[in-house]
């Protein structure tokens, strides 16, 4: 009796191990957009504990199981090198301090990507993920619909040092364009499964969460995030006519046309001509016009730190160097996110970004041929959704709020997993 007792408690502690790293991912998933996008202090430290936690975790696990099996993905080797280049370029930081710790949240999104693709193995796992995701899409929208007719019940959630909140959908973000970066990419993912032919979610339901997010989008009137939901939109129908796998292609047209009618109908109903129309409505330091000063600037700051940087996270302590004289405002953020990370890292930077996006898509577009409908379609709306994301990212700094880049990480990860087993529901390791 005593005996079962024993071998019962190591089974309860056995299924607690492996089943609280995927509870501290959700638990970030759902935390992350919530605290403000995660840009403050305190939220950036509990990323830092909640992925430690995770990671304890998973490896008491492999250590009690002596199971040390590695899943190898394409990105390992770019990875690796993009964490040899941050600790050399902050070797020779302008602020170490600042750089350290830039290092330590790039290891946590690094942690995640793995723990990702080893903690969520079945079907049953991905689709508890998925119903996190399109969960916290339908609160924000459904929160940020209240809070911009001024029906917030939540203080925490007030912004009043943003003007822009009384006319666009922020949320809980305090920035409507980091929002938009989250909404894009979600409702990408979800379009992308609508049209793989996944049956197990219902379609109809399916259909009012994207209209829902489309709505929360377009609602954020962020001009950015417009173009590359757009962006988007096109790469899913050049994916879908280009590949010879069962995506359904029967209604692209109908879908595209819908999906842009209720553009039109939310965005009649808005002041949004107001904002397309008078470029310069915020003033020099937020239109196009000043972003491509305040660029000019990052590029000489490029070129006095060519090979190695000013080093992980110091833009906002170097660039007060180069900001162009008449922009009323300081940066923070280059608005550019490639032009930031090659400020902070150096030109090697830019040949690491082009290996890795070059083997996300070629994995991506492999895994589109793949007899599961849901990886499919996850394969499709996360390209999609990231190509949205890296067209956004051009001109805003979505790749540098903690929210966006975990539901990033987390999509990115979804792509690079091994392919599940048809029968078993289950990963089938093919490395």
């Amino acid at each position: 009796m005593a005996k079962q007792q024993i071998n019962s408690q190591k089974l309860s502690v056995k299924h607690a191990l492996q089943s609280t790293p995927r509870y501290c991912l959700f638990f970030l998933l759902i935390l992350t957009p919530l605290a403000r996008g995660s840009v403050q202090g305190w939220a950036i430290t509990t990323i830092h504990i909640i992925t430690l936690i995770a990671l304890t975790a998973f490896l008491i696990g492999k250590t009690l199981n002596w199971d040390w099996k590695w899943i190898k993905t394409p990105f390992d080797k770019p990875i690796l090198s993009l964490l040899g280049l941050c600790i050399v370029s902050s070797l020779f930081s302008i602020h170490r301090q600042t750089s350290f710790w830039s290092i330590i949240l790039l290891i946590n999104y690094i942690v995640i990507f793995y723990l990702t693709i080893h903690i969520i193995d079945t079907k049953a796992h991905l689709l508890k993920l998925l119903y996190i995701i399109i969960g916290v899409a339908t609160f924000l929208t459904i929160f940020g619909l209240f809070k911009r007719t001024g029906l917030n019940p939540f203080p925490w959630w007030n912004y009043p040092e943003i003007k822009s909140e009384t006319y666009r959908l922020s949320a809980t973000f305090g920035n409507a364009n980091n929002l938009a970066g989250y909404m894009e990419m979600t409702l990408l993912l979800f379009l992308g499964i609508l049209l793989s032919g996944y049956k197990s979610i219902n379609r109809f339901t399916l259909v009012c969460f994207i209209v829902l997010f489309l709505i929360a989008l377009t609602l954020t009137l962020s001009r950015g995030g417009w173009f590359s939901a757009f962006a988007g939109l096109l790469f899913i129908i050049f994916a879908l006519l280009s590949s010879r796998t069962k995506l359904k292609k029967g209604p692209i047209i109908p879908v595209v046309v819908g999906l842009l009618v209720i553009c039109l109908v939310v965005l009649s109903n808005t002041s949004t001509v107001e904002r397309i129309g008078p470029i310069q409505e915020f003033g020099q330091a937020t239109n196009f016009l000043g972003r491509i000063s305040v660029w000019g600037g990052i590029i000489e700051m490029i070129k006095d730190n060519p090979l190695i940087g000013a080093g992980p996270g110091t833009f906002a302590i170097v660039y007060t160097q180069y900001q162009p004289a008449g922009i009323p405002m300081r940066y923070f953020h280059g608005h550019n996110d490639y032009l930031q990370f090659t400020a902070e890292l150096g030109l090697p930077f830019i040949i690491l970004m082009i290996w890795m996006i070059f083997i996300f898509y070629k994995t991506a577009f492999i895994k589109l041929s793949s007899q599961n409908a849901i990886e499919r379609g996850i394969a499709l709306g996360a390209m999609s959704g990231i190509t949205a994301i890296l067209v956004h990212s051009m001109v805003d700094f979505n790749l540098h709020i903690p929210a966006n880049v975990i539901l990033f990480t987390i999509l990115a990860a979804l792509v690079s997993a091994p392919v599940l087993d048809k029968n078993l529901n289950k990963q089938k390791y093919l490395v």
